[in-house]
């Protein structure tokens, strides 16, 4: 989980970051463009990879104890869902800094 907050802190910072550089010089590389769209799908990834192993884990458990219930395999699916949501969220976000860079650099590059 904090692999996935840093990535997607990281994604954030560097949108502000490249936001100020916009608003001094009027212009980004695409360079930077990209990099808040990396980090961004990063942090989505990070999360769907940290769900794959925390749901493997939890299949083993059940495996050696076969009388689970079904309860409590449902409060494990749930929570296995935090991650990716987490990175979901983070790469919304970083997403629509990344679209409103992009078309405010192109509008002012065709200006």
């Amino acid at each position: 989980m904090t692999v996935i907050m840093l990535t997607g802190l990281a994604a954030i910072i560097w949108s502000l970051l490249t936001l100020i550089k916009f608003l001094k010089l009027g212009f980004v590389n695409k360079r930077h463009l990209d990099a808040i769209l990396f980090l961004g799908s990063l942090s989505f990834f990070i999360g769907l990879l940290g769900q794959g192993i925390g749901l493997s884990g939890a299949l083993d458990a059940i495996q050696s104890f076969p009388s689970v219930s079904p309860a409590a395999v449902a409060g494990g699916l749930k929570v296995s869902m935090i991650p990716p949501l987490t990175g979901a969220i983070l790469f919304t976000i970083s997403g629509i800094f990344w679209f409103t860079l992009r078309y405010q650099n192109a509008r002012k590059q065709e200006a």
